[in-house]
């Protein structure tokens, strides 16, 4: 009997971890090779993962909900074959036992440093690839809650690779040091183990540039490990609210069985963990909104002599023609605005520090589905005829419901419209999409009762929103283009005359 290890693949280029949405096995479960195993979900698709092999299910690598890295274990099978594992070409290092892999080769798992400790920080390292270690030099620094620890070098020979980068969380029994060594090393001694302070930060020198992580104070976070934090982040908790009672003024395991006692459910409360679709919503809305300056713009259109137009063209359409709602319209006109306010149709990488404005509008068109909004993409939407623009927009929201479109369908979009049609309210103030610059929401039409020409007469009119990124689009040129858009659908003739 074996063990077959099948590793978390590489799932997409700049893809390090993905959410295990759902398990089609369990522990002791027979699998046959190429069945379903878990699906997989980053920010681009959701994947499907089968078995590389036949055996019985030993160990699932996470719960449904988790994160798990590409080059983690996803399964554990026992097999009727020799042990093996399996990694994708872009995954990990092939993984070295705790006995050499070979004559002159030996690998240092990280230790079990402390109960209950599954991972722990390497806040420094004390050797580079390619120094000779001696036995019990100094090798790393690793922090858990409870204290950081010394791990010295269990052999004597030349660091060939080092399991990860300083700030990096590593678990316990994962490669830490591979060292290149005389002779087989079949028992060396174990790694000895020096608590310590927290070893201070190494200040750069003043030639170096600052890295990302500097670019935050350590003095403005809480002080805690990489398994607290994690927990934390799981549970949406915010350590700094979280009173420390650790020896270093670190937050504990304990400290958080605390903090969440306090926050047990009442009687007649049901608490749902959030996955999948909902969570990828969730995080995208939250950095919309903490980064980008929100103003929203709502100006009212009487779409009487639109709504006429639109009921003509349906009673008259052939056989081979959709029925037309009034969002073909209403994209038609924003079309033509963004044609004369292009800064509209961007995006606003405020990170790297550029604006990308685009000659061809990819609209987003949200949509809701069993699984939360999803945005499918009218890509080139200029190019398009209402009656085209109509059938695209639905085999798109079809596409979105059934989960059969494609990563290209429903990415690349340069601005959005998002439209909740009959129950679409009065008025709206949409979430922008980032990193684009604008989000455009027409709400329901609805009857009003005007004053012309000394009689009151019934109208259809609409309020129609727009959000913006106030750090690109100032509020006079959302109002221009607005009332552009408004010329255009109260007098519709005209948008078809360009």
């Amino acid at each position: 009997m074996g063990e077959f290890r099948f590793k978390m693949p590489d799932i997409g280029e700049g893809v390090v971890e993905a959410e295990i949405t759902a398990w089609h096995v369990k522990v002791g479960a027979e699998v046959n090779e190429d069945d379903p195993v878990a699906d997989a979900m980053t920010d681009k698709a959701t994947i499907e993962l089968t078995a590389p092999v036949s055996g019985t299910i030993t160990a699932l690598g996470c719960e449904e909900g988790d994160m798990i890295a590409v080059g983690a274990d996803l399964v554990i099978f026992a097999t009727d074959g020799e042990d093996d594992t399996v990694e994708t070409e872009d995954a990990a290092e092939e993984a070295v036992p705790d006995t050499p892999a070979a004559s002159g080769s030996f690998v240092f798992k990280m230790p079990d440093i402390g109960e209950g400790v599954v991972e722990a920080e390497i806040t420094a390292w004390h050797i580079s690839e390619g120094q000779m270690v001696n036995e019990d030099d100094p090798v790393a620094d690793a922090m858990t809650d409870k204290a950081t620890i010394e791990l010295t070098a269990p052999v004597s020979g030349k660091a060939v690779r080092l399991g990860c980068a300083e700030g990096d969380t590593i678990a316990v029994g994962a490669d830490l040091v591979e060292f290149a060594v005389e002779g087989d090393v079949a028992s060396p001694k174990p790694a000895s183990q020096k608590l310590s302070a927290p070893t201070p930060p190494k200040p750069a020198p003043k030639s170096a540039k600052p890295s990302p992580k500097a670019a935050t104070p350590i003095a403005n976070k809480a002080l805690a490990s990489p398994a607290v934090r994690k927990r934390a982040r799981d549970a949406g908790i915010d350590l700094s609210k979280v009173s420390a009672s650790g020896k270093l003024g670190q937050v504990t395991q304990a400290d958080l069985d605390v903090f969440e006692k306090a926050l047990e459910p009442e009687i007649g409360e049901n608490r749902i963990k959030i996955i999948g679709m909902r969570r990828l919503i969730a995080e995208r809305m939250q950095a919309s909104k903490r980064h980008i300056p929100h103003f929203t713009y709502v100006e009212e259109i009487d779409v009487t002599e639109l709504e006429a137009l639109r009921k003509r063209l349906n009673a008259k359409k052939g056989d081979d023609k959709p029925k037309l709602t009034v969002l073909p319209f209403i994209i038609r006109a924003l079309i033509s605005g963004l044609r004369q306010w292009p800064q509209m149709n961007a995006r606003y990488m405020d990170e790297q520090g550029f604006l990308s404005q685009f000659e061809p509008i990819h609209l987003g068109i949200a949509t809701q589905t069993d699984q939360g909004l999803m945005v499918p993409v009218i890509r080139n939407a200029q190019s398009l005829s209402v009656w085209d623009t109509a059938r695209e927009i639905s085999r798109l929201a079809e596409g979105a419901r059934d989960a059969t479109l494609t990563k290209d369908e429903l990415t690349g979009a340069t601005t959005t419209l998002t439209s909740l049609g009959p129950l679409g309210g009065i008025v709206t103030t949409p979430v922008i999409n980032r990193p684009e610059v604008s989000i455009f929401g027409p709400n329901k039409i609805r009857p009003k009762l005007e004053l012309r020409d000394g009689e009151v007469v019934e109208r259809q009119v609409m309020n129609f929103s727009i959000s913006c990124d106030h750090r690109i689009i100032d509020g006079y040129d959302a109002a221009a283009m607005m009332q552009y858009m408004k010329g255009l659908l109260e007098d519709p003739l005209f948008m078809f005359l360009e």
